[in-house]
């Protein structure tokens, strides 16, 4: 599919192919060669997950209208808190709404349910969860990004899920954000996944889309692809197959447009300049074109359901 390809984003050496499943019906990309678990963190010594992104404390106008919109919102479509009409007011913005809905992994409340997190990175999402009422835990098997959950005041442990043990039918929730893409072996991930949830329990992942409309205009300089990281990239027929071989049987899947601007912003300077700097400033110029970019795969998305940016599976086992 794709041949030679850089580390546009963390300086790995290397040069890296990408290949596509022949099976129309399937329509998974993966790197070829994938490189061994020994060898992969190498890829990760200067990643974003070491960052603290905590949560801004400005309390200026316009971030107080914002958080009385989304907790107004969070409380009408998904149970946390009270429901209000004020909330209504986020359908007038479907971007900044994709990223509501990405806030609670597309779940409902279950107050003082037991909820983990797998790959919680710097723990931005763990940290809204337990502000919510879940009974949060995390696990990743980077230190640094686990001694920065610490600092936060966050129940995580470092290590690989399969390997730390926990308990069978315990927790009622587990989530995963652009993790799978990312492991060696994503159908022992999801079996073990299935074996520790509750029944009925439900597990939320979202990933990056291989069907996007991003990667069909940017096609290689499709900020998603990021090798050697990204060991494969799903397709939602790709992706589905996969939870049913895990044993889950509930799937609703979709795809979205959670931060498809910042996709085509990066996208952008990968095709212009071949890489892309994390946390730099952009020009109103790039920011206006991921802005519109992001409404016509909106505009898309009401034809073609598969056109995201992100796939979203909230499986029930």
């Amino acid at each position: 599919m794709y041949r030679d390809l850089q580390d546009r984003y963390w300086g790995a050496p290397g040069l890296w192919n990408l290949r596509k499943c022949d099976n129309s019906s399937c329509g998974l990309v993966w790197l070829d060669p994938i490189p061994v678990q020994e060898d992969i963190a190498r890829a990760y010594k200067n990643y974003y997950t070491h960052w603290d992104s905590s949560f801004s404390k400005s309390n200026s106008l316009v971030r107080q209208f914002r958080r009385h919109v989304k907790a107004a919102y969070l409380g009408r479509a998904y149970g946390y808190g009270q429901r209000s009409r004020f909330g209504l007011l986020a359908y007038l913005a479907p971007l900044a709404r994709a990223g509501l809905d990405f806030s609670v992994m597309y779940l409902g409340s279950v107050p003082r349910g037991r909820l983990l997190e797998v790959g919680c990175g710097s723990g931005t999402i763990l940290k809204g969860m337990a502000d919510l009422g879940w009974a949060a835990e995390g696990v990743d098997f980077d230190p640094a990004a686990v001694e920065t959950c610490r600092r936060r005041g966050l129940n995580v442990r470092v290590g690989i899920l399969e390997s730390l043990g926990y308990p069978a039918n315990w927790y009622d929730a587990i989530i995963m954000s652009h993790l799978i893409e990312h492991v060696h072996k994503p159908l022992e991930l999801l079996t073990e996944c299935y074996r520790i949830l509750k029944p009925g329990g439900r597990l939320s992942l979202v990933t990056p889309n291989i069907d996007s409309a991003g990667h069909r205009f940017y096609g290689s300089s499709w900020f998603h692809l990021d090798p050697p990281r990204h060991l494969r990239v799903f397709s939602v027929p790709a992706l589905k197959m996969l939870f049913q071989k895990a044993g889950f049987r509930g799937l609703k899947i979709c795809t979205t447009i959670r931060d498809a601007s910042g996709a085509y912003i990066g996208s952008r300077s990968v095709r212009r300049s071949g890489q892309y700097e994390f946390g730099s400033k952009q020009s109103q110029g790039a920011h206006l074109w991921g802005q519109a970019m992001a409404g016509l795969e909106w505009a898309w998305l009401k034809f073609n359901s598969h056109v995201g940016e992100e796939i979203a599976v909230v499986a029930q086992k």
